[in-house]
């Protein structure tokens, strides 16, 4: 994991920082705001790790959510929650298809149409893992892998539901590392809908807006990272310190801390790459 840090000090903490910044500083929209609002924005993730009850004890002891499971066909479905929100799903995944590691973190996009953005993103030669499909508790989902391997998933989820209402809204910015920035920002052009705006005058990261705001970024990852595109999904804490000491405690590793800017990554301990922001104080 060398020289993952090197990039994120200057790149990574403009990006959080600005996009909290103009974020914060709008008024509160309608429901029918929202709904609009948040499209290209990460609102749901789901863990698929080797381990389910190890990487369940892990979140629950970390960050202290709390856990239901749903049995279909003899396969569980977890949900994590925080304070009574739904915030992200666990199901067991099988480690061998990863030889590096036994759990990654997969954020769900919200989008205005799932079964559309599918098809678009097959044609700009995405890999459809999980086609559109029914899922049960929020909405219509799809999981893909873009043309570089980055795994995303698709989420069209409506807001008049109070079921959909439920959602926690933690999970604060998504960040694709990937060894071709640019070819990677116009298949999210393309396929997502997003419009792609160059953060440096090598124009080689990106955010993404959509939404009119900012709702990801891409940056290059280091030739020292092994060389597999990757989003980094963050979750916003109360105190990052407090939970960065409970996580190593159970078995993390920090990647990265920026002590003095309330942003962190860590890798949980079966492999999954989690970022954290801190909550902002009122």
């Amino acid at each position: 994991m060398k020289g993952f840090n090197k990039i994120l000090l200057p790149l990574l903490l403009p990006l959080l920082l600005n996009s909290n910044a103009s974020i914060a500083a709008q008024p509160e929209p309608s429901t029918q705001e929202k709904i609009q609002n948040q499209h290209g924005k990460l609102v749901w993730a789901d863990l698929y790790t080797g381990n389910v009850n190890a990487s369940l004890k892990f979140y629950q002891n970390t960050f202290g959510w709390t856990v239901k499971a749903f049995a279909k066909d003899n396969a569980k479905y977890h949900i994590l929650y925080d304070n009574g929100q739904a915030i992200a799903g666990v199901l067991a995944r099988d480690s061998k298809r990863n030889k590096t590691d036994s759990a990654l973190w997969v954020g769900s996009i919200d989008t205005d149409n799932v079964e559309s953005r599918s098809e678009l993103s097959a044609k700009n030669n995405a890999t459809i893992i999980l086609p559109p499909h029914e899922f049960k508790l929020y909405g219509k989902r799809a999981v893909l892998a873009d043309p570089q391997g980055a795994i995303i998933a698709l989420l069209e989820l409506d807001l008049t539901n109070k079921n959909h209402q439920k959602i926690s809204t933690k999970w604060d910015w998504a960040q694709l590392f990937s060894t071709n920035t640019q070819k990677a920002a116009l298949f999210y052009q393309d396929a997502f809908d997003y419009t792609i705006e160059p953060l440096n005058t090598n124009k080689d990261s990106f955010f993404l807006i959509q939404s009119e705001s900012v709702q990801a970024s891409i940056v290059n990852l280091p030739e020292s990272f092994e060389q597999r595109d990757r989003w980094v999904n963050f979750i916003e804490v109360n105190n990052i310190t407090a939970v960065l000491s409970k996580a190593t405690t159970h078995g993390a590793t920090i990647i990265y801390h920026a002590k003095d800017k309330g942003l962190a990554i860590i890798s949980d301990p079966h492999g999954a790459f989690i970022g954290l922001t801190e909550q902002e104080s009122e």
